[in-house]
């Protein structure tokens, strides 16, 4: 498959919405719950090296024979992340503040971005990358049904939003969103040359 050229960024919905995690209090409105969050190989290889340090926040990660494979292949080359009956992530955890992820809180312990460990999905909501040809940048149908979104005037993007934009595309590209976003526009189009997408 060719490698598209641009990626199209929905800058008026990405400028009309807050976000702010605090940790969901209730898994009925909780995207570790809603969702389901796919990861590829090279993600899958990643999270599994980490699975000594995440089960010190959810022991259940553990088994008889060291670690569960946490793991379902949906598709050659892509891999479901396991939950619970009620639908968490095998990988969230309670919490005083709420519900957490052990990936994102093992990166902290050991010093490392967040965004390095967990899967990319989890990374970017409420943001949603559409996967090329069609290559395009917006947010999740569904993001204000939880209480760490809301919306706001267009022009101003959050900065978790903004932090999420500079993992993603990198902070050239995070920069011309932002000025598309100060100057009323509705819609932009990066060139892919030199962006590195999704990069780990």
């Amino acid at each position: 498959m060719k490698r598209p050229q641009y990626i199209n960024i929905d800058v008026h919905a990405i400028s009309t919405l807050s976000h702010q995690c605090t940790g969901c209090a209730s898994i009925d409105a909780c995207c570790c719950a809603v969702h389901e969050v796919c990861v590829n190989a090279h993600e899958m290889k990643t999270i599994s090296g980490a699975l000594p340090l995440a089960a010190r926040y959810c022991p259940d990660l553990k088994d008889n024979n060291g670690y569960d494979n946490v793991f379902d292949e949906v598709e050659r080359g892509l891999f479901a992340i396991d939950t619970h009956e009620n639908g968490l992530c095998v990988f969230a955890y309670h919490a005083h503040a709420g519900t957490r992820c052990s990936l994102h809180s093992a990166a902290l312990q050991t010093g490392m971005s967040p965004h390095l460990l967990k899967p990319s999905v989890c990374t970017l909501w409420p943001l949603v990358m559409r996967e090329p040809p069609d290559a395009a940048l917006s947010i999740c149908d569904d993001a204000l049904q939880f209480p760490c979104n809301r919306k706001v005037k267009a022009g101003i993007i959050s900065q978790e939003i903004l932090d999420s934009i500079e993992k993603l595309l990198g902070a050239t590209a995070c920069g011309q969103i932002l000025s598309a976003a100060q100057a009323g526009h509705k819609h932009a189009r990066l060139r892919l040359r030199g962006l590195c997408v999704n990069s780990r």
